[in-house]
């Protein structure tokens, strides 16, 4: 039932969007959608605020941070591996790599993953700030109501996007099946390279960066520290996820989504939106979702 509450909201306000664009005037829904940039780095800025809380409540900091990110490391960049040996690619894909690649072609991705690190650097500095200076007074909007008017927009752009049986091809299904098996082969890896066991190295890989979840369900059989390991890489997962898109995301969309695992339906589907080429979209939508229902099974299967 958590999962289903968990994913409610997300339901409701895409499907809202997506009504309410078949509804809209399109010269209005042009407008709308424009606020999709500046919303998203707002959203990135309140992840760094969520960072920097995470980072100063930590026990034992330099260990559980360093545990977090060779875990986060390894079971991102083994799926990113399976999948682009596996060769997927989103369907609109072929214009963006048929051109020759130059400054001008690098430099917008660079340019816009630049501007996201950035806004995730000056959110944790500023919560520092409210909290040695401003004694946490200052008062910053959730990051969750931005999430769901980012939803809202998506559904809304999505209403102009014609459904097809893409959405569920055997190329769309196997990304998130590439997600989990690198990311269980990539936690073998970690428990190697940390010595942590084997089981709990599983549990730690199984949020899919759904650290909202993996935190909870991790502490609470585990013990704080490792909840908060457990949010820290899913965390770190989502951040490298963030570079990806913006780096490759507009010529190998498949393994940008894939290093999102089950935000690609939350947080990171609207930088889906504003890095990849709109037929990515889908992909984004479906794998999220499996990713997102198979992440609390598999934490709690690895943690009985």
């Amino acid at each position: 039932m958590g999962v289903f509450y968990s994913l409610l909201p997300i339901v409701l306000a895409l499907v809202g969007g997506f009504l309410a664009g078949k509804i809209i005037p399109p010269r209005f829904c042009k407008r709308l959608i424009g606020w999709i940039l500046p919303l998203v780095w707002l959203l990135l800025f309140l992840i760094g605020v969520e960072f920097g809380e995470v980072i100063l409540s930590a026990q034992s900091v330099g260990q559980v941070v360093k545990t977090a990110v060779i875990f986060a490391l390894l079971t991102t960049l083994v799926p990113c591996g399976l999948i682009f040996a596996a060769g997927i690619r989103s369907s609109g894909t072929a214009g963006a790599k048929a051109g020759k690649l130059g400054f001008h072609t690098i430099w917008p991705p660079l340019k816009e993953c630049c501007i996201a690190l950035s806004m995730v650097a000056l959110g944790s500095a500023l919560f520092f700030v409210n909290q040695a200076y401003l004694a946490g007074a200052l008062w910053l909007p959730s990051s969750s109501a931005i999430l769901l008017a980012l939803i809202v927009l998506v559904g809304i752009d999505l209403a102009h996007v014609k459904l097809s049986s893409h959405w569920f091809s055997w190329a769309v299904l196997s990304v998130p099946v590439l997600v989990v098996i690198g990311s269980f082969v990539g936690a073998a890896a970690a428990s190697w390279a940390t010595g942590e066991a084997m089981r709990t190295s599983l549990a730690l890989s199984s949020g899919f960066g759904w650290f909202t979840l993996s935190s909870v369900m991790v502490g609470h059989h585990l013990g704080q520290t490792y909840g908060t390991m457990a949010l820290m890489t899913d965390l770190f997962r989502e951040l490298i996820a963030i570079v990806a898109l913006y780096a490759i995301g507009r010529y190998q969309p498949a393994i940008g989504i894939g290093s999102a695992g089950a935000t690609a339906l939350d947080s990171t589907l609207p930088i889906v939106k504003q890095a990849c080429h709109p037929d990515a979209v889908p992909l984004a939508l479906v794998s999220g979702f499996i990713l997102t229902i198979l992440a609390p099974v598999f934490i709690a299967f690895f943690l009985s």
